[in-house]
């Protein structure tokens, strides 16, 4: 018995399956050529009598003819490949061999399934695998579903709120403060927030269907219209009252008055200004500018003495003479700094150098410039410091205090000149006394004067025994402070390029002193109670 048409053999799930293919004018079919097939195949347990049967059926149905585990090598290999986070599940083909199952889209979901994939699948891209046929690539076919934290309403800013995003931006590397132009001036009826509306939690799931849980509870974030701003009834902007700088202070959005001159001279005498002041030329040495916002000069400066509660921007520099001041109760940016005192309640971000200052900073103390050097006189960080160069070639005395509370610091520096300011009214009246008493030879003959000089050495030996017992518990008192002096283990001092001779580095009580010949790029920090160079 025959039948005309063409005829496939193939495993699939563990059997042998035999499909007839309806007349076909370009061959006949034989049970002969389908048991010399399943021969090759190694399957010899078909009876005779099926495979006729199927052959006169010729439907082109898929007939199941016996059990065949050996056959499964010759389907097509599907590996199933999950992310870590259980969030991405990819799928690769490899061909199978003659004989073996042609991929369909069930196979591809079956090997997902045992791969415990369930959520998430793409049937559209496990089609389009099972119809092309493509093979040997990694191909994502299940997605899970991010989980939605709950979040507040989150105000949007129309100004600049982050003063060190321009640095921060460069990452240390050189700043132009010509672009740090921080007295930003509204006008009134300007919006300057607008309040977002709340995001609410939705759960999520990974790519086996489990549940991802949101983080609920989010906090309200500052809303909040301070002095020269106005809140819209409904809570959700904040507008501009007054013409003046706005700024975000402590969380408020404020605008304080602006006043802009020229200089700062005998024409308009010392500024104290409840609001931010823009001068664009200079401050006349021996004048004052205080500001309860914002400062910015665009030239040198000397004997000045600055204070503001907000950012302080000096264009050029100061060179101080050792009477200039400066307080910044924001961040600090100069060009230079020399020979000037400084305290800082923010960072302090120097484009080429500072020399010869005392410099106290509540946070990092940053040098960004083509220089960027730090030689002379004693620098204080409450966080980190880094330049380029640390000291100079003339080896003069730095000190270097990183990670250091500035408070405690300032009080342990009262003690210091104190100790140091009797010091020297010691030295004094030890060379008047020495002077008295030589004096007091010549002066032997004569009763008068004897008693005036007698008198006199009387005077100062008691003035000098009670700045002996001031000075005692001075010395007591600061070594206390050293002692109890300790640096954030966070801090760290880091030189890009050379630190020189008669540099001092200071963890609290810890101290580090530069190689008499200096050494090159170093990074110093504190762990275990010990000063690690590296």
């Amino acid at each position: 018995m025959k039948t005309e048409g063409i005829f496939d053999i193939y495993y699939k799930n563990g059997y042998a399956w035999l499909t007839v293919y309806p007349r076909d004018d370009a061959r006949t079919v034989y049970p002969e050529d389908i048991t010399g097939r399943l021969h090759l195949l190694g399957i010899n347990n078909v009876r005779r009598q099926v495979i006729i049967d199927i052959i006169d059926s010729g439907d082109g149905t898929p007939h199941q003819l016996t059990e065949w585990p050996e056959g499964r090598h010759l389907a097509p290999e599907i590996t199933v490949e999950c992310s870590e986070d259980l969030m991405t599940a990819w799928i690769m083909v490899k061909a199978g061999k003659q004989g073996g199952e042609p991929l369909s889209l069930e196979m591809l979901k079956a090997a997902l399934k045992e791969a415990e994939v369930v959520y998430g699948i793409d049937n559209d891209v496990l089609q389009t695998i099972a119809f092309r046929g493509i093979y040997d690539q990694k191909i994502a076919a299940a997605h899970g579903t991010e989980a939605v934290d709950e979040k507040a309403a989150e105000p949007e800013y129309y100004f600049v709120t982050d003063r060190l995003k321009p640095f921060r931006e460069l990452e240390f590397h050189r700043i132009d403060l010509k672009e740090l132009n921080f007295i930003q001036n509204k006008q009134e009826g300007d919006v300057l927030a607008v309040l977002g509306a709340p995001v609410k939690a939705k759960e999520g799931r990974d790519i086996t269907g489990t549940v991802l849980e949101p983080a609920r509870g989010a906090v309200a974030q500052n809303f909040e219209a301070g002095e020269g701003t106005l809140l819209a009834e409904d809570g959700k902007a904040i507008t501009a009252e007054i013409d003046g700088n706005v700024r975000l202070s402590e969380g408020a959005v404020t605008v304080d008055k602006l006043i802009a001159v020229e200089n700062v001279d005998y024409s308009n005498g010392n500024m104290d200004f409840n609001g931010s002041i823009d001068i664009s030329g200079r401050i006349a040495d021996g004048f004052t500018v205080k500001a309860a916002g914002d400062v910015q000069i665009g030239k040198s400066l000397s004997r000045v003495d600055i204070s503001c509660e907000g950012d302080l921007i000096l264009k050029a520099g100061i060179s101080g003479n050792d009477e200039g001041r400066i307080y910044c109760g924001g961040n600090l940016y100069a060009k230079y700094i020399e020979s000037a005192n400084v305290t800082c309640r923010g960072n302090i971000i120097v484009e080429e150098a500072i020399m010869h200052s005392r410099i106290k900073a509540d946070g990092d103390i940053l040098l960004t410039g083509k220089r960027a050097e730090i030689f002379g006189g004693r620098i204080c960080a409450g966080g980190n410091i880094k330049c380029k160069k640390l000291g100079s070639i003339n080896e003069p005395v730095t000190e270097v205090f990183p990670g250091v509370d500035i408070e405690r610091f300032s009080l342990l520096e009262e003690h210091q000149d104190a100790v140091s300011s009797m010091n020297k009214k010691l030295n004094e009246l030890d060379t008047t006394l020495r002077q008295l008493k030589n004096a007091l030879v010549k002066v032997e003959d004569q009763e008068i004067p004897r008693k005036k000089v007698l008198t006199a050495i009387e005077q100062l030996t008691s003035e000098s025994e009670e700045i002996n017992k001031r000075l005692s518990n001075e010395l007591r008192d600061l070594h206390e402070l050293k002692k109890d002096l300790t640096a954030n283990e966070a801090s760290s001092v880091a030189v890009d390029q050379m630190i020189f001779g008669k540099v001092y580095v200071f963890f609290g009580s810890l101290r580090w002193d530069s190689p008499t010949k200096g050494t090159s790029k170093t990074d110093l920090y504190v762990k275990n109670g010990k000063i690690i160079e590296r």
